[in-house]
């Protein structure tokens, strides 16, 4: 076994140990051994990081550079992170279970397309927009331009931490913020690496620090600080609940990006094979464990069987194992807990009458003796109201609902307490775009999935959260409005308002 790697807090540009002293073990999901140490953190910590990001703030050594600044610090960071390319997608994938062909091939090409992007979009954005009418009898100047809020808090998943973290990261720096991340317990490595890359880009100390810790300890308290001024959360709804009840009592800015359970429409005149591998993807890529995965695959009755056919084929010769090797399809769950949760759906599903088609066991035996490993799980014959269709899993579970007319496919699609993606598999282009409109999602696939740009918007209808990340969306949401209103008449008794209060 490799050497463990040991990291502590970075707080304030400089590797922080933490208060209590106390570390956790950040573990490989295929075998359970250790590969990592990180702090225990603690309220201390959380106080040190966040008093750092607020006191660099108002120094302006960060907030006050020119956009033109910031801008070139964050292309020298992408060129960073793109040197640093192969180290990144290794620790990515030893800690998070995902395949090294994808956090290499696309999770790394993601985050640097990220930062690039939006170091062209600070550029591009209006430094002051301009009041483009004259109020009659009101000679006045009105001007109003976007500044930082101050302290923002990231909290991210374990699912895909190296790309979330980076997304809340990078808008938040180049609109001039300071900010404090908070990363998963168990996938804190890439998110500290991500911060030594930052320093060496030229951030000032104390614009981005990380605490590692448990959410009920360091979360928590984060988006409950009175100097936190906003709060970025990705994770399940029900810990959206609470973030959003933390940042509550000091009104903080909040962006919230949480569950889901994205429905797929096969329409009856898509292409079989199209629709085989869309629904694989949908529900497999890293396993499962995405938030807008694909997990309720809504099909003509008659298509059924062929489609759950043609999935199982290709299932049958996907390879499960080893994610650090180019060779795996699919790799190990994120932990035990995930896998206890996988299991406890798959039961209900039988329980509740859903057919079965393939899958449906944790692998044990072999190379899987020690690891968190789960087969692709195909129910077909299932129904919108089951209780494995309406709760998020967040796992290679794929439930399959026949349906014999459309429009109570949108209305069964729709019927969800979640609203992040959606899909059309169809070859008829204008068809689909009329379905996407009519679905109650914040981004709709047509024939294909996990299609996430930098340059698009990305977040949730109703209880999928609120908010937007990615592209200029993803930038606003790290600003405030000042409106900046300027009289223009030179005589002071002229004045309008002087007339109002009668004192001219």
């Amino acid at each position: 076994m490799a050497s463990i790697l040991e990291y502590q807090h970075f707080i304030d540009g400089a590797w922080t140990p933490g208060e209590s002293g106390e570390v956790m073990d950040v573990i490989n999901p295929s075998n359970q051994e250790v590969v990592a140490r990180v702090p225990r953190g603690t309220k201390a910590d959380v106080d040190k990081a966040v008093e750092s990001a607020h006191r660099t703030f108002e120094s302006g050594i960060w907030s006050e550079k020119s956009v033109e600044e910031r801008a070139a610090v964050l292309m020298k960071a992408g060129g960073l992170l793109m040197a640093n390319k192969a180290k990144l997608a290794y620790l990515e994938s030893l800690t998070s279970g995902g395949t090294i062909r994808r956090t290499f091939g696309v999770d790394l090409a993601s985050i640097i397309g990220t930062v690039f992007t939006v170091a062209t979009i600070l550029k591009q954005l209006p430094k002051a927009e301009y009041a483009s009418m004259q109020v009659a009898g009101l000679p006045m100047h009105s001007y109003w331009k976007r500044e930082p809020i101050g302290v923002c808090a990231g909290i991210c998943p374990w699912n895909l931490p190296l790309l979330i973290t980076n997304n809340k990261i990078a808008p938040a720096i180049a609109m001039g913020n300071s900010i404090v991340i908070k990363p998963a317990s168990i996938t804190p490595v890439t998110a500290l690496e991500i911060a030594r890359i930052f320093k060496e880009a030229g951030l000032p100390d104390g614009v981005l620090n990380v605490v590692t810790g448990p959410g009920s300890a360091v979360g928590n308290y984060l988006a409950g600080h009175p100097l936190v001024d906003k709060v970025s959360l990705t994770g399940s709804t029900e810990v959206g609940r609470q973030i959003i009840r933390q940042s509550a009592d000091t009104i903080k800015r909040v962006t919230v990006e949480l569950g889901g359970k994205s429905p797929i429409l096969v329409l009856d005149d898509a292409d079989m094979e199209v629709a085989t591998v869309m629904g694989l993807l949908a529900f497999l890529l890293h396993s499962g464990q995405a938030c807008e995965s694909g997990t309720r695959l809504f099909v003509p009755r008659h298509m059924q069987d062929e489609l759950v056919d043609r999935m199982v084929t290709k299932i049958k010769k996907m390879r499960i194992g080893d994610q650090m090797l180019k060779e795996t399809d699919l790799g190990p769950i994120a932990n035990e807990d995930q896998v206890q949760t996988i299991m406890r759906y798959v039961k209900i599903g039988q329980q509740e009458g859903a057919q079965l088609a393939c899958g449906g066991n944790r692998l044990t035996h072999g190379i899987y003796e020690k690891g968190f490993f789960f087969e692709p799980t195909i129910f077909m014959n299932c129904n919108n109201q089951m209780t494995q269709v309406r709760e998020e899993i967040f796992g290679p579970v794929q439930c399959v609902i026949p349906y014999d007319d459309l429009d109570e496919a949108i209305a069964m699609a729709n019927d969800s307490i979640y609203g992040l993606g959606g899909g059309v598999c169809t070859t008829d282009a204008g068809r689909g775009q009329k379905i996407a409109n009519k679905l109650r999602t914040g981004t709709v696939w047509i024939n294909n999935w996990h299609a996430l740009r930098p340059d698009a918007p990305f977040g949730g209808y109703k209880q999928s959260g609120y908010g937007r990340e990615c592209c200029y969306h993803g930038l606003l949401a790290y600003s405030e409005v000042k409106h900046i209103c300027m009289d223009l008449t030179p005589d002071g008794a002229e004045k309008h308002i002087a007339e109002v209060i009668g004192c001219h």
